[in-house]
């Protein structure tokens, strides 16, 4: 059975994944269980080379204060009400939404997100791209969810967190409106929601 365990104050440790996704092709791990660096701080990225001793790498998160309030958009949608909801703490700012949807996902604009500039399928569509599980929709009456894959993996964003899908995580999902089912897991070590993804390593510029 697909795993991710982190081990603390060192890596995720990773069972029953055939291989690791990144932008250029797949990496066969040589093993059935493996050390995935969270410090940062890897000569050997992806893999862990005990550097976060070194680092002093710690994988609480102290007092530390995180965006954990769930934000709702609404707006009337191919004559259909429509409610795009957003946890902050649970995005990576891997900006799917706005690739395929900047007229409706905009952070340069206030409210960032407009509905009502999109269509239904559009938003469903970004919904589903959206790595984290920070986007959620409602169409009408319905409660809000997530829009998840059957896929099994484990991908790497260059520069980013670790995006997984389908793959148990043994840790507490504490971001408001999170999906068990599809998250990303910090990369960098800076987080202040490990050993999920904040986005830190977008504002620090943190490089692989």
């Amino acid at each position: 059975m697909a795993k991710i365990t982190p081990k603390e104050d060192g890596p995720l440790i990773v069972q029953g994944i055939p291989n690791l996704r990144t932008n250029v092709g797949a990496i066969e791990p040589d093993k059935p269980a493996y050390g995935l660096c969270r410090c940062g701080q890897s000569k050997n990225k992806p893999f862990c080379d005990g550097s976060h001793v070194a680092a002093g790498f710690k994988s609480g998160n102290g007092d530390a204060e995180i965006r954990n309030t769930p934000i709702s958009y609404s707006g009337n949608v191919e004559g259909q009400q429509v409610t795009v909801s957003y946890t902050p703490v649970l995005c990576g700012h891997i900006a799917e939404c706005q690739r395929l949807q900047l007229s409706v996902f905009d952070p340069s604009k206030k409210p960032w997100i407009k509905p009502e500039n999109g269509s239904l399928e559009g938003i469903k569509s970004v919904v589903a791209a959206c790595p984290s599980g920070a986007l959620r929709i409602a169409v009408g009456d319905e409660v809000e969810h997530h829009v998840d894959s059957d896929d099994v993996s484990v991908s790497i964003s260059k520069n980013g967190p670790y995006v997984v899908k389908n793959v148990e995580l043994a840790a507490e999902f504490n971001g408001l409106g999170a999906s068990e089912k599809e998250f990303i897991l910090c990369r960098c070590g800076q987080s202040k929601n490990k050993p999920f993804c904040d986005g830190t390593h977008h504002d620090v510029n943190w490089q692989d």
